[in-house]
């Protein structure tokens, strides 16, 4: 029997007394490096969620916070992730442990250390836009393919072969952790400089901020045949090699808990994905996995975002809603929403795709926490 409060029983999660889990999640990723990643969340702040009906913590859990040098990790900054699941526990919440980036790392925004962070001496771009700069920064672009391709750090040890090894700490320290119930083992992973093609793409569909190609199934369809062939190179040659590494890696020390992985970084817009499930050496599926999706309307993050639409949406999450049915394995909505203001149009766009969820059997995670107790969205999730 599973040691963990929430397990895998055949393409479904169930708590331990045997009902079935369906996630109704809420993300709390501090990404400040200046507090050293540790959000201001306190007893109160899981009582609400508890109160208010949420039963699952997506917590930030960042590799620069986690491992400052090459190999050396941070007890403190793991003691105070220790206090957060801590409180969780005591309301009842159970928590999987989300190994956050974006933007790569804190070079540029957050996630790697800046000893595993090699740049080529490209150059970095950054627009108000913060996202915009997977696209067009050749020196974000280079740091990703330096971790795909295990560029060696200072110790002469891979950068990813750092990752694995943080990874197989974590399993080790939580593996007997009853309410730490999984890893989400990349957010958002991008493919490296193939982005860079993918942006220009994009760029030609969508000039001067015309968003009606995405509202047009001829258009959909003309991007997704130049996009897929890059992304499915990304994900068959790259990402689906390193989720084996790393779920053989946390297999080798626990079988419980949950390994949660996502598709690559443009399958949050609606590009189709071609992932897999992990595998052993043999073939055989891993055990306890969990497809752990993205997906937000493309106008997210920008000054546009609070007009809402459902037109987007619907293309975005029936894409990644079909690309889970292909998994056979349980799915949990990752990421979605981010209404910092909550309008009218983003509250309607909330139920329609919580709606879409239901209907769907799969449980999400809204993200994010920090503005949730203003009231404005918390009574439609």
């Amino acid at each position: 029997m599973s040691k963990k409060i929430i397990s895998v029983k055949e393409n479904k999660l169930y708590t331990k007394d045997g009902r079935e889990f369906i996630a109704k999640g809420i993300n709390m990723v501090c990404k400040d490096k200046s507090r050293n990643y540790i959000g201001n969340y306190s007893a109160e702040d899981f009582q609400f969620l508890k109160e208010h009906g949420f039963n699952l913590i997506r917590l930030g859990l960042n590799w620069d916070g986690a491992e400052p040098e090459p190999g050396k990790y941070n007890e403190q900054y793991f003691e105070k992730i220790d206090g957060l699941i801590d409180l969780a526990r005591k309301a009842d919440l159970p928590v999987f442990l989300d190994l956050h980036q974006d933007l790569y790392g804190v070079v540029f925004e957050d996630g790697a250390p800046s000893w595993a962070t090699f740049t080529d001496n490209e150059e970095h771009i950054r627009t108000d836009l913060w996202s915009e700069s997977y696209l067009i920064s050749p020196a974000v672009q280079h740091a990703f393919d330096n971790f795909w391709k295990n560029q060696l750090s200072p110790d002469g040890k891979g950068i990813r072969t750092h990752y694995i090894e943080l990874l197989k700490f974590v399993t080790k320290r939580y593996a007997e952790n009853p309410y730490v119930i999984g890893f989400d083992i990349m957010n958002e992973p991008f493919p490296g400089t193939p982005g860079a093609a993918v942006g220009e793409i994009m760029g030609r569909f969508l000039q001067n901020g015309d968003l009606s190609a995405f509202n047009n199934s001829e258009s959909i369809a003309a991007i997704i045949s130049e996009i897929l062939p890059i992304t499915s190179k990304f994900e068959n040659e790259v990402l689906n090699p390193f989720y084996d590494e790393a779920a053989r890696a946390i297999r080798s020390i626990d079988k419980d808990i949950l390994f949660m992985f996502e598709a690559n970084y443009f399958a949050n817009a609606g590009i189709p994905s071609v992932l897999r499930p992990a595998v052993y050496e043999d073939g055989r599926i891993i055990e306890n996995q969990v497809f752990a999706p993205h997906g937000y309307d493309i106008l997210v993050d920008t000054q546009a975002y609070n007009e809402g639409g459902l037109e987007r949406v619907a293309f975005i999450f029936g894409s990644i809603l079909d690309t889970a049915k292909k998994m056979g394995i349980p799915t949990i909505i990752g990421e979605w929403g981010c209404y910092p203001n909550a309008s009218e149009a983003q509250k309607e766009q909330a139920k329609y795709l919580l709606n879409l969820f239901a209907e769907n059997g799969v449980g999400n995670v809204y993200f994010d926490y920090s503005h949730l107790k203003d009231g404005k969205i918390i009574k439609v999730l």
